[in-house]
């Protein structure tokens, strides 16, 4: 009587070692909640941050931070201190008006123009808001 061969257990694949990826998304506000739309995949931290620092700063060259009526007090924590650094950085202040408040849309779009990037870059950075594009770190695994 012949014997069979025991039968050879079937070897498993390697499980994969787990890669970090660092994912650029979009900040997308709606009325009662916000959500991410992802923008790219990038293997490197510094790269994925350089993209999302390019991103933000080509929508801040186009973009009226004080639209659709925004107020300083919502875009950053003191008001007063948006007054400061306009003056620090030779930024036209709006002028208050006698009976109201300051219209910030309709100063922003008439001094954009006369502004420099540092000065544009200055204005922009004071805001606790508008990082639209954000780096989020996941990790990539079988």
């Amino acid at each position: 009587m012949s014997r069979k061969p025991a039968a050879k257990k079937a070897k498993r694949p390697r499980k994969a070692k787990p890669l970090k990826a660092y994912i650029v998304v979009r900040e997308v506000s709606a009325v009662n909640t916000s959500y991410t739309e992802p923008d790219l995949v990038f293997a490197s931290k510094k790269a994925a941050q350089e993209h999302a620092e390019r991103l933000n700063r080509e929508l801040r060259a186009v973009t009226n931070p004080f639209a659709h009526d925004t107020d300083p007090g919502f875009l950053m924590s003191d008001e007063d201190e948006l007054f400061k650094l306009l003056k620090t950085f030779g930024v036209p202040e709006p002028k208050a008006p006698k009976v109201g408040y300051v219209q910030w849309d309709q100063w922003w779009a008439r001094v954009v123009g006369e502004l420099t990037e540092g000065q544009r870059d200055a204005v922009w950075a004071a805001f606790d808001e508008f990082e639209w594009y954000e780096v989020r770190e996941t990790t990539l695994e079988d």
